[in-house]
């Protein structure tokens, strides 16, 4: 009975396990992350947000990685889903006041999945004071997403430390 109750144990602790194996993310040492929600076993939104702070402690960069669940038998295009999410950005920034221009769908790699990018230049007055990337990827009834974005000034100085997020992330 002891090791059936060992098995048990074991299969319980496992299960978080699974459901974080399919995201997995390592950040810097220094940036401020948060994690929702707190217990990702079936949860149908995972989000891991990370903040790299400046020396006057405004945002420097902000990075986010999100999984969410697909529908049973739902059939999604990457394609479709990066085009919505350029215009949902685009939108978002209008009502703030800012234009944002962006490039169109481009290839790349997400976590080891193939995916799409796009990258915005947000401005304000005619001036641009933010870059921005979105990417997308679509794993086994999940789709992924990345976003991140620096100031404009700021962003190619960053770019390494983009790099070395975006090469800590697996996805399943």
């Amino acid at each position: 009975m002891g090791s059936l109750r060992s098995w048990l144990l074991l299969g319980v602790l496992l299960a978080p396990l699974q459901a974080l194996a399919e995201m997995q993310v390592v950040w810097p040492q220094g940036w401020e992350i948060s994690r929702s929600p707190a217990s990702t076993v079936d949860a149908p939104v995972v989000r891991q947000r990370g903040v790299r702070l400046a020396e006057d402690g405004s945002q420097d960069l902000v990075m986010e990685v999100t999984r969410s669940r697909l529908g049973s038998g739902m059939e999604v295009r990457v394609e479709n889903v990066i085009v919505e999410m350029r215009k949902a950005l685009q939108k978002d920034f209008m009502r703030q006041g800012f234009q944002a221009a962006c490039s169109k769908p481009l290839e790349t790699k997400l976590g080891g999945l193939a995916g799409l990018e796009v990258h915005c230049g947000i401005s304000q007055n005619g001036t641009e004071v933010l870059k921005q990337t979105v990417q997308v990827a679509l794993g086994e009834g999940v789709a992924y997403s990345l976003t991140y974005a620096a100031p404009s000034q700021r962003y190619a100085a960053l770019a390494g430390e983009i790099e070395s997020v975006k090469a800590g992330i697996k996805l399943n």
